[in-house]
């Protein structure tokens, strides 16, 4: 068999998603039972109280095939935000659907404009499909760069990936700069606004998508309930797309695409808006104090409006390695000057200022 041939050319190199090191990794590696998780952003805590307990009452039918339009969630969360159900999907987390909606518009020779750095599926999901990556730098600030985003637009270009806030830097572009670069693209551009992390935003300036959703206009707003709900494990992501992008969408995703864990979960999660608030809160109060940390020890830092701080380093490689000496796993991303970390539990936090404070004691400068 001659695989070279068999196997299509555009996945020639492609490497598999690397997620972060795993907490019994890095307890094999150190000896450490004391470990903290930061590098998947994920909420330290389990799922709300509610979606548990809907969730183990519903394992005993588990013989049973899920919702495989999934009714019960599209009509809780078409309620929820005030949309019309009949511009939702849900999917095996966002990351399904960002791939779905490349497979269905994404043509050899077709261009995709991104900031970069930011989701690593972008770049994954427009090679996969053979179309033509068009990366633009984030601004000094690390923030998206739009008027160079549209500037890269073109008659090739097909899909527009904007990620608010922006994963790994935890940054934001304002509403007047997101009315400036909807009124700036071209009409052939199908614009995906991925908002995994809006939930954590406080910023008043922030736009949120929802509120330019039509149903017209070429506008796709992607969210998840892997974040600040807890439910990275079961997998449930959605989407608000205009009516024929959305058939388009349907009829390639794989039936019963979503389980029925998840479907409960995602519904009952969304009743607890209380327990949302305090974990927002919450998140809130630890960075903050994880920031007068990085102040006080001279760490460099990018003010985040997520769970996790985007920390700047020349010695990016030692500080990961010297952070998982001392129980904390970050996200590294290779010889980027950066990391990524998590904002985690009052316990987790304690562990990683305690972690920093022995570093600059042993590195100097990071």
């Amino acid at each position: 068999m001659d695989w070279n041939a068999l196997i299509r050319p555009e996945l020639d190199g492609m490497k598999p998603y690397a997620p972060g090191l795993r907490a019994s990794e890095v307890r094999e590696r150190t000896g450490r039972d004391d470990v903290s998780k930061l590098s998947s952003n994920e909420y330290p805590l389990g799922p709300v109280p509610m979606a548990l307990e809907a969730m183990a009452a519903v394992l005993p039918h588990l013989n049973r095939y899920p919702d495989g339009s999934a009714t019960a969630l599209r009509a809780r969360i078409a309620g929820h935000w005030g949309v019309d159900e009949r511009f939702l999907t849900v999917t095996n987390g966002s990351n399904e659907l960002l791939r779905l909606i490349a497979q269905a518009v994404l043509r050899p020779g077709d261009e995709v404009v991104y900031a970069w750095p930011s989701f690593v599926v972008y770049p994954l999901v427009t090679r996969m499909f053979g179309a033509t990556a068009v990366p633009v730098p984030l601004t000094s600030d690390a923030r998206h760069d739009l008027p160079a985003m549209v500037a890269a637009c073109n008659e090739r270009t097909r899909l527009l990936f904007l990620c608010n806030p922006n994963n790994p830097t935890g940054t934001i572009f304002s509403r007047t700069e997101w009315d400036a670069l909807l009124a700036a693209v071209p009409p052939n551009v199908l614009i995906v606004l991925d908002e995994a992390y809006f939930e954590f935003v406080d910023d008043p300036e922030y736009p949120d998508g929802l509120t330019y959703f039509d149903g017209v206009r070429p506008l796709v707003v992607a969210r998840t309930f892997s974040k600040i709900y807890s439910l990275a494990g079961v997998r449930v992501g959605y989407g608000f797309l205009p009516p024929a992008l959305l058939a388009a969408v349907d009829a390639i995703r794989e039936p019963f695409n979503v389980n029925t864990v998840a479907q409960i979960g995602a519904c009952y999660s969304l009743d607890d808006q209380p327990e949302i608030a305090s974990r927002k809160h919450v998140n809130r109060e630890q960075k903050t104090y994880l920031y007068s940390c990085f102040d006080r020890l001279g760490v460099a830092y990018v003010p985040s409006h997520t769970n996790f701080i985007w920390i700047q380093t020349k010695k990016p490689v030692e500080v990961f390695e010297e952070l998982l000496r001392e129980g904390v796993i970050a996200r590294s991303f290779g010889d980027t000057p950066a990391l990524r970390l998590g904002v985690g539990t009052e316990t987790d936090t304690k562990r990683t200022v305690e972690a920093f404070e022995k570093i600059v004691g042993r590195l100097g400068s990071l």
